[in-house]
């Protein structure tokens, strides 16, 4: 075993009774973080049958992983798929969109024993991480078995790359183990450079987040602007958290000064908050329920989106929107739902769920981050201002954008063929 690997397990054993403990203190805050914990170690049962296994750490990969996994479901009809995630959340999200389509367990911890007992146990033909996880004892033990290593959604940034240059050796080592690196972009593919992978190992394919399929609802447009009539401009606040809500309300208050034909419709992310955020609007402003199933009035200021499963109809009604989740420390939601419509998304500091989503949006100038309530209200003013020509050429880029950057699924798609039948 190289030194470098050996020092690597060896500080990987010391700490595992840590590991372990923290695991059952964290679960006690969280009980979902202690079920099926021995899959950590191993310890899983499956049936023999081809298999692919695909690893989403936590939400946002489970999320991005979405249309690769449905077309991974119709190409290999005669293939298992095994996806794992180490975050209960993750595991969470997977077992509500996929259910009993797919096999699930937790990913293993990167021990030697543990590891060896993982793909004994499940044998699979391919295996596809997504994004960046590099773990030199798995990587090493699937290419002693011959098992071939797709990173897919490949990222890298600049501050990742620094961490990983300081164990460098180890990881030139481990990207050696495996087979294709997917990239989002030029730069990841450079930044994997630095850390040892090849041209050849190396390909640009995009960000798959951009073929997540978004329900686009055309006819909600119409149904909401016949209710407050065309005259008006229409402000989503959408997927607000504890703590935003104030936020977008000062906001609102401030733009009606110089906007008096602006309306808000305020949707909170979790319905518990429904009463609390209802309360909070009428102590200021004349607001409107969805939930009390009315026809919009025009003498209403807010609209509170007190229902479940309908963004898309507000999204499809609105003249800019804000997404929440981004004052909060909870990461931002995602912009390509509302964005889908041609819409101007705005969104404050906190994005670390979809930054690289953002990074698309915001440099084609169709979504906007604001580190301070101050700098949303300049921003928003500015977009309220914007005439009819500017608005329609934003909407037309907004929508030409996202269709420059579809398509990568079927890529990867291609790249997993290929590694299936590499051996």
């Amino acid at each position: 075993m190289p030194v470098y690997r050996l020092l690597y397990s060896l500080f990987g054993y010391l700490v595992f009774p840590a590991t372990l403990l923290r695991l059952f203190w964290r679960s006690r805050q969280n009980p979902l973080i202690s079920e099926h914990w021995q899959q950590r170690l191993g310890f899983i049962e499956l049936s023999q049958s081809p298999r692919i296994w695909l690893h989403a750490v936590s939400v946002g990969e489970a999320i991005a992983a979405k249309p690769l996994i449905e077309a991974l479901l119709l190409e290999y009809p005669q293939h298992k798929l095994l996806i794992t995630n180490t975050t209960a959340t993750g595991y969470a999200v997977t077992t509500r969109f996929f259910g009993g389509r797919v096999e699930q367990c937790y990913f293993p911890y990167d021990l030697n024993s543990i590891v060896k007992r993982f793909l004994s146990r499940s044998m699979p033909a391919l295996f596809i991480v997504m994004e960046t996880e590099i773990w030199p004892n798995l990587l090493h033990h699937c290419k002693q078995r011959r098992i071939p290593t797709l990173i897919a959604n490949a990222r890298l940034s600049e501050r990742s790359t620094k961490k990983y240059s300081k164990v460098l050796p180890l990881i030139t080592a481990t990207l050696g183990k495996v087979l294709m690196i997917a990239c989002r972009n030029e730069q990841d593919a450079n930044n994997f450079k630095m850390l040892g992978a090849t041209s050849k190992q190396l390909e640009v394919v995009g960000n798959i987040k951009f073929d997540v399929d978004i329900k686009v609802t055309n006819n909600s447009h119409l149904s909401l602007r016949d209710h407050l009539g065309e005259r008006c401009k229409i402000w989503v606040a959408a997927s607000t958290h504890r703590g935003e809500d104030e936020i977008i309300l000062g906001c609102f208050s401030a733009l009606k000064k110089q906007h008096d034909n602006l309306v808000l419709v305020l949707v909170p992310r979790h319905p518990e908050r429904f009463n609390e955020v209802f309360d909070l609007c009428t102590s200021s402003f004349q607001t409107q329920r969805r939930s009390s199933n009315i026809p919009f009035y025009k003498n209403f200021e807010i609209i509170l989106g007190d229902s479940i499963g309908e963004m898309d109809y507000w999204y499809a009604s609105a003249d800019i929107v804000f997404l929440g989740g981004s004052f909060s420390n909870t990461g931002g939601h995602n912009p390509l739902e509302a964005s889908v419509y041609g819409t101007p998304v705005v969104t404050g500091p906190t994005i670390f769920n979809f930054e690289d989503v953002y990074e698309v949006l915001c440099e084609a100038k169709v979504a906007w981050l604001e580190k301070t309530p101050t700098d949303l209200i300049k921003r928003l003013n500015l977009l309220l201002n914007m005439s009819e020509v500017d608005t329609s050429k934003l909407n037309v880029r907004t929508k030409k954008i996202l269709e420059n950057n579809r398509g990568v699924t079927g890529k990867l798609l291609e790249l997993s063929h290929q590694a299936i039948n590499s051996n």
